[in-house]
């Protein structure tokens, strides 16, 4: 099986974001967003016993607003 090496977002993409930029916050958010959907996997059952992996929207959401609330508060220490 081969490593996958997984690139992070650059100094650059975040201090753009931490700055105000809104393409490079919707970057940084459509970077995260997977990982946030497979955070917010929950079972579904129908009425006939079925059950369904769903994605809550309420608590993806929940989750977005906390990372740009982080993202608004980030202080980079320039030294």
């Amino acid at each position: 099986m081969k490593n996958k090496q997984h690139t992070l977002p650059s100094f650059f993409l975040i201090s753009s974001a931490v700055d105000g930029n809104e393409n490079a916050i919707e970057k940084l958010l459509l970077f995260y967003e997977a990982y946030i959907s497979k955070c917010c996997l929950l079972p579904f059952y129908d009425e006939y016993g079925n059950v369904y992996i769903v994605v809550d929207m309420e608590l993806k959401g929940r989750i977005r607003e906390a990372l740009l609330k982080m993202i608004c508060e980030f202080e980079i220490d320039e030294h």
